[in-house]
């Protein structure tokens, strides 16, 4: 049976492209910069490659707070330090809590089944600011939070971290449900989790991080839980 369902929460619970457009654009208006429609699709790509260099441990932490907004602010003709510009829109970020169409539902079902449990890489300012003005909090046991357990998705010692603070844990008895190949799909993967990615724009999966199943819609969860946890208690 199903008793721990480990969730992350960017792209999987929260709309993090609605939030970022929100933050970013905060963000620059506080410094005097207009939002042009192509930043957010240009911050984007920057903070991708960014966070998979992070997971990768191929840069800090800091250097990925920092490094991203280095990049970004030099296409604009302005003396804007890429430090306060970082702490401008984590702050914005903070106070961003659009869901996913469907996320409080589902989770407000499962949570009656199910002990969960919120596994994220982001910043613990930023995600419990979020968290806690959503109101999703009241819906999971625990949140663990990369910058809190001192390691990242997918490293091992992210997902060790977890299993020692859940109680009675069992791998047989916990499934991983993500949108991110790399941080969610593989790091589960090598765990021995029973892996759901959310995949509502059928993204391809590289080789190496094949999830157990594929939903498009978070609203397909309840039922597909219900039946894979029948079938491991069969």
């Amino acid at each position: 049976m199903i008793r721990n369902v480990l969730l992350d929460l960017d792209d999987t619970i929260f709309d993090f492209k609605a939030c970022e457009r929100l933050a970013l654009s905060v963000a620059l208006r506080s410094f005097g910069i207009a939002f042009l429609p192509e930043d957010l699709s240009d911050y984007s790509l920057i903070n991708d490659g960014m966070w998979k260099r992070f997971e990768k441990g191929e840069i800090t932490r800091g250097e990925l707070m920092i490094k991203r907004f280095e990049i970004f602010l030099a296409r604009y003709d302005a003396s804007v330090s890429p430090t306060e510009f970082a702490d401008g829109y984590m702050q914005a970020l903070s106070k961003t809590d659009v869901l996913i169409d469907g996320a409080e539902d589902v989770l407000r079902i499962l949570s009656e089944k199910y002990d969960l449990y919120a596994v994220t890489n982001g910043y613990e300012r930023t995600q419990m600011g979020r968290i806690r003005r959503s109101g999703i909090d009241r819906y999971f046991k625990e949140i663990f939070i990369s910058e809190r357990v001192g390691a990242v998705k997918p490293n091992k010692d992210f997902f060790d971290y977890c299993a020692q603070q859940i109680p009675d844990f069992s791998i047989e008895e916990t499934v991983l449900i993500g949108d991110s190949p790399t941080s969610d799909i593989r790091g589960g993967n090598a765990y021995g989790l029973y892996t759901i990615r959310y995949n509502p724009a059928s993204l391809p999966n590289p080789s190496d991080a094949i999830p157990d199943r594929e939903i498009r819609s978070l609203t397909e969860l309840p039922t597909l839980l219900c039946q894979l946890s029948a079938r491991k208690g069969s």
